[in-house]
């Protein structure tokens, strides 16, 4: 199968979900008749594992030539959390391949020495008892208070996490504690942007953090949503969609 598009969107997913967190996007950009690509990596999702060690670098290859696979020219990538990390190396290695870009709940920085520790310390636990706890903790982490009210969202987001295997979750884990600091790349941006912070994101990526990236790249538009912490896009669909789509509006 091959398939020609001169430009798409790409979503790129937060861990340890799959691509199904944007499916309010698909059918917005249905409605728009804007193409998009989504998949997941591996390990999560359908997707199987990787043999061998993981990188950002190694996922944004897999990435890459899925797009290729697709004969899709340009991507304005759209990610969140762990998709914005892809993204960065995106920009730092695929650079003709980018139309624009769409941070959402994500950070320019590098792990700190604290969090890689945390990092490995659930790499431990995994190996040992399994995914159960990790899914339990990042459900309270990534989610707003109203979206906790929201039992229906909640067992959507528990759904999605729980197809993660437990081999994915080791590798990416370890992929994200050794991830590189992009904060210098932030001044050679030079395409459009958009930068979105969930408000009640008090734990994994606060709007302080996120909006640095925006600061850091001339032009940038920063958005913060209401009723949405680390999942802007699942969270808060109606709020993320009206500024999705005015942005693809200008660039695509």
């Amino acid at each position: 199968m091959r398939v020609h598009l001169p430009k798409a969107v790409l979503f790129l997913h937060a861990f340890p979900l799959n691509k199904e967190m944007f499916v309010h996007q698909f059918k917005a950009l249905e409605g728009e008749g804007i193409p998009y690509i989504a998949l997941d990596y591996p390990g999560f999702g359908y997707e199987p594992p990787l043999p061998g060690e993981v990188s950002v670098e190694r996922l944004t290859d897999f990435v890459v030539s899925k797009i290729n696979s697709l004969g899709v020219k340009k991507i304005v990538p759209v990610g969140d959390s762990m998709g914005g990390y892809i993204m960065f190396d995106l920009f730092r290695r695929y650079r003709e391949l980018l139309g624009g870009l769409v941070f959402v709940a994500t950070r320019a920085e590098g792990e700190t020495e604290e969090g890689k520790k945390i990092r490995y310390n659930l790499i431990g636990r995994v190996k040992e008892e399994g995914t159960s706890f990790l899914v339990n903790t990042m459900l309270e982490n990534q989610t707003s208070p109203a979206t906790k009210k929201d039992q229906g969202k909640m067992n959507h987001l528990r759904c999605m996490m729980e197809k993660a295997t437990k081999e994915g979750i080791v590798k990416t884990l370890r992929a994200l504690a050794e991830r590189r600091d992009n904060t210098d790349l932030l001044s050679q941006i030079d395409l459009p942007t958009l930068v979105v912070a969930g408000k009640d994101d008090e734990k994994v990526t606060p709007p302080e953090v996120v909006r640095k990236i925006a600061e850091g790249i001339k032009g940038a538009h920063y958005i913060e949503l209401e009723n949405s912490a680390h999942l802007p896009p699942f969270e808060n669909p109606e709020g993320f969609n009206g500024v999705l789509l005015e942005f693809l509006r200008k660039v695509l």
